[in-house]
């Protein structure tokens, strides 16, 4: 292998290693999360660029020994002897073997692993965007610094890209795709910084995240590479693709790596050149302008904002409101492309909803079964609330109690809804980072303040409706003064009930079993009161009832008694006048009046063989069916 070859492989090396420096060092000073990113990316281009280096190395000491060997073979008679043992005896030769054989797929598996390391690093840390915020202040630095580095490894690996292309070197090819990786990586970083600079630096952590998701899948292909190298066959003379060679990056490095690919790929499928083609040689020679143009589309779409009825937009310019139009209504505007106008749109009419003292779970809102002793949230937290008769009963004394101070507070769980509506965009947009958690807090705040000015029965019985147009005052005023630019709409108590508690502790279900006793003894009461209410009255009326039947009873006693002394001498008069007829009339009279009720049979004859059937059976009502009706036979 020529030297100059080599000697480019460490110029390589050497640039990647200081580019990844660079790069590292204005990454963590800007806090660019795509650049901490990038500097996996150098470091694993900057390992294949040295294992690549030393490979050429290697190959250029074989060279130069067989060169050796060669000239030594023409001055001696047996130089086919000779060539043969001096092949087996080669040092040089030996040394890149057994590197091919047991460094290369050692090297390759240690990469592996620090790829799969640095996905799970990046992965966690971008879990919490708090960890990595970027410092707008010094993204421009780093935006310069990043372009310079992207420039510079971009030279120089389109030349190093171009030499393994001309001299056919495989080992020089690992490590001019490296630097236009490099390239690739530090003109992301470049980018990224430049949203920072810009106001945007939400997409710096998207990149980033792109970036975490491509490393992933050269870790799997390097996986892949290492479980096929186990099982590929060797054939004496062969040449084969360097084991930690990736293909992914060949194909991000090189613009033309992925048309070869794909050419080769259809070739192999349909049988024939299909890369020979009038129209594959007219999409690879203008996809470029293509995309190009498409790309440029896409751009100038941007100058276009279409607002839906119930949205307003924000308009500004590199991060500043426009003057005389900071706020786009609904319907069509136009604007500058981005990154220089951007609108940034707010549903204006939408009624949104947050949740204080709880953390909503879609699930458990499906069981419409309410009860304090099963919880109705993902979690719920507990608050403190006043105790009007821990206040006014403030020692505790029993048997056995010394005397405590009774605790005048409680812990009660509550869930506080809170429905809102943006008044004024431009407050909502500007005066906070983030109005929506700023709001959270001051209703949490809120809250907290209330419950504890409150007895904790009062809000858990007839107090909800007061404590929730209390609570909405208290919000909005707080919201105005932090100009956030809102209207609370609603504010609702719901869920308010004693906490769960523990298995050993069970304060819901105690709680509740004193709430029953209570009621039972009020429902009690009641029930005696009731009864009171309804039997005083009563028996009152059927006092005077009795009252008056005794009144009644004994005036007519005493008149019955008057009349019969007026008939007295009336009566003695008729004796003295018929002595004998007057006591049968008497008699008479008197049977007659004892025997009216009863019934009375007259048998008219006797001494006769006829059988009279008597029917002795009580009528149940007497009236025009017991007239005796006589049959025609009869009557004749």
């Amino acid at each position: 292998m020529d030297r100059s070859l080599s000697k480019t492989g460490f110029v390589n090396w050497l640039m990647l290693l200081i580019g990844g420096i660079t790069v590292m060092v204005f990454a963590r000073r800007s806090a660019c999360a795509t650049g901490e990113l990038a500097v996996a990316f150098f470091g694993v281009a900057t390992l294949m660029s040295l294992v690549s280096w030393f490979q050429m190395g290697l190959a250029t000491r074989e060279e130069a020994e067989r060169l050796e060997l060669e000239d030594l073979s023409r001055t001696r008679a047996d130089s086919g002897l000779f060539a043969a043992s001096a092949a087996e005896v080669s040092p040089a030769r030996r040394a890149r073997e057994q590197f091919d054989r047991w460094l290369t797929p050692a090297f390759t598996l240690l990469l592996l692993i620090g790829e799969g390391v640095g996905v799970w690093f990046f992965w966690k840390r971008l879990e919490r965007p708090d960890d990595m915020a970027a410092n707008a202040s010094a993204a421009a630095l780093s935006l310069a610094i990043f372009s310079a580095v992207a420039f510079v490894l971009f030279l120089l690996g389109r030349y190093s890209a171009r030499l393994a292309q001309l001299e056919g070197s495989t080992l020089l090819r690992p490590s001019a795709s490296a630097l236009l990786l490099a390239s690739l990586m530090a003109a992301l970083a470049a980018l990224a910084s430049g949203l920072d600079w810009a106001g945007f630096p939400r997409w710096d952590r998207y990149i980033a995240l792109g970036l975490t998701a491509v490393l992933a899948l050269i870790a799997a292909e390097t996986l892949v590479g290492l479980v096929f190298e186990i099982y590929r066959p060797r054939v004496q003379g062969r040449a084969v693709r360097l084991l930690y060679e990736s293909r992914i990056i060949g194909l991000l490095g090189q613009s033309g790596g992925l048309f070869s690919t794909a050419a080769q790929a259809l070739d192999y499928q349909f049988g024939f050149k299909v890369s020979d083609t009038w129209f594959y040689r007219y999409l690879e020679q203008y996809l470029s302008a293509f995309a190009l143009v498409w790309t440029g589309i896409l751009w100038l779409s941007s100058c276009v904002v279409v607002l839906e009825p119930a949205e307003q937009a924000l308009l500004e310019r590199f991060g500043i409101p426009v003057s005389g139009r900071e706020v786009l209504e609904p319907g069509l505007h136009f604007k500058l492309p981005w990154p220089m106008e951007a609108a940034h749109r707010y549903n204006t009419r939408e009624l949104r909803t947050f949740l204080i003292g709880a953390v909503p779970d879609p699930e458990m809102e499906k069981n419409r079964v309410l009860v304090w002793t099963r919880p109705h949230y993902k979690e719920e937290f507990n608050m403190l609330v006043a105790s009007v008769e821990a206040a006014t009963n403030p020692v505790v004394t029993g048997p056995g109690v010394t005397g405590e101070a009774a605790v005048p507070v409680n812990f009660l769980t509550v869930s506080v809804p809170v429905q809102y509506q943006i008044r004024n965009v431009r407050e909502w947009g500007y005066q906070c980072a983030d109005p929506e958690v700023l709001l959270q807090r001051i209703a949490n705040s809120e809250v907290v303040r209330y419950l504890v000015s409150v007895d904790m029965d009062e809000i858990m019985s007839h107090g909800r409706l007061k404590a929730a147009h209390e609570l909405q005052t208290r919000i909005q005023s707080q919201a105005d003064a932090a100009k956030l630019g809102v209207d609370v709409v609603f504010v609702g108590l719901q869920d308010i009930h004693p906490p769960i508690g523990t298995k050993t502790v069970p304060v819901a279900s105690s709680y509740e079993q004193v709430i029953g006793a209570i009621s039972e003894m009020q429902a009690k009461i009641h029930e005696a009161e009731g009864y009171q209410l309804e039997n005083l009255p009563l028996a009152g009326a059927r006092a005077v009832a009795r009252t008056n039947a005794a009144h009644a009873g004994a005036v007519q006693r005493i008149e019955s008694a008057k009349g019969r002394r007026a008939q007295f001498p009336g009566q003695l008069k008729a004796l003295a006048a018929a002595p004998k007829v007057y006591p049968v009339w008497a008699y008479l009279d008197a049977l007659t009046n004892a025997i009216a009720p009863a019934r009375k049979l007259v048998i008219g004859s006797t001494n006769t063989t006829e059988v009279v059937l008597l029917n002795l059976e009580e009528k149940v009502r007497s009236g025009l069916e017991d007239i005796a009706v006589d049959e025609p036979e009869k009557k004749k």
